[in-house]
């Protein structure tokens, strides 16, 4: 495996807005912070939980500046450069090259549809810059997957040295890690599929429930490679039901994520449109299974 010494839970990193759209500086200090104290051993700036796509490339060049200042050498540090616009992104990733970024995310180039001859020029384009690549499969939001054939191919560019699967069908999910294992780091983009890849030998979880979750999802890792079965159980059965009302909220993804975080105290902000935020009503529904949920795992829920 090439060595990018990547591991652990890396939080796909939440942006604090304001009521009026600006980004909450002070309040996504003391999210990181809060979530250093968790446990986590990443971040992933920009990315989709980070609602990239309602920010401009100067707001992302800022968003990685600030992350980069707090952070330092804290904890390993991913740019989410994807983009609709290939110039863009190739722009993003050299900004966080320059700014000591360990690495980048990026997803096939979104809504086009692009071929496989297209999609590996996309990840040769930017493997140019020298910074390493973390792909990131997410064929649900991108409209198409990749095979494991087609990310054996993308694992022969160099400076390809990761890769975070968020697809929902476990016989490609395995397939895929078993042709590139030996070349790539892997990470569960889906964290109730997380030990399916883990039981496996992959690296580590890139999650996005650990805005609102980090211990758990820190614990969930640690226990599995301690081999607690009871803590794993535990956590595991925090974050499926976490996913679970997720499923029945009716908001979007980052809309719970900011609105669960809301009832435990985290700082979160707010979203940015087209996303809504929960209603008064459903944040006081929300809070409410949260605490169910935690007290039936016999877990102890914290800020």
């Amino acid at each position: 495996m090439r060595d990018a010494k990547w591991n652990g839970v890396f939080t796909a990193l939440a942006t604090p807005y304001s009521r009026n759209g600006n980004i909450e500086w002070g309040q996504l200090r003391e999210l990181i912070d809060v979530l250093l104290q968790d446990g986590v051993n990443g971040f992933v700036v920009a990315g989709s939980t980070g609602e990239y796509y309602s920010q401009s490339a100067d707001e992302r060049k800022e968003l990685f500046q600030n992350v980069k200042k707090h952070v330092g050498a804290r904890a390993t540090l991913i740019a989410g450069t994807s983009s609709l616009n290939a110039t863009e992104t190739l722009s993003l990733t050299a900004e966080a090259k320059s700014l000591g970024y360990d690495g980048c995310m990026i997803l096939p180039p979104v809504y086009c549809l692009p071929t496989p001859p297209e999609t590996k020029r996309y990840f040769e384009q930017v493997a140019e810059v020298g910074l390493p690549i973390m792909i990131y499969n997410n064929p649900a939001r991108v409209g198409v997957g990749l095979s494991a054939a087609q990310t054996a191919e993308l694992a022969s560019i160099p400076n390809v040295v990761a890769y975070k699967e968020s697809a929902r069908d476990l016989y490609a999910i395995t397939e895929t890690y078993y042709a590139t294992r030996d070349r790539l780091a892997h990470f569960a983009g889906l964290e109730p599929y997380a030990s399916a890849l883990l039981s496996r030998g992959a690296s580590g979880i890139v999650s996005t429930i650990s805005n609102l979750a980090a211990r758990e999802v820190v614990n969930y890792y640690k226990a599995f490679r301690a081999n607690d079965a009871d803590a794993l159980a535990r956590n595991q059965q925090v974050i499926d039901q976490l996913y679970h009302l997720l499923a029945r909220s009716g908001l979007s993804s980052f809309a719970f994520v900011k609105t669960a975080m809301s009832t435990v105290g985290r700082p979160g902000g707010v979203t940015r449109a087209p996303h809504l935020m929960g209603s008064d009503e459903q944040a006081k529904q929300i809070g409410e299974a949260i605490v169910q949920i935690y007290a039936r795992a016999g877990v102890p829920l914290q800020r």
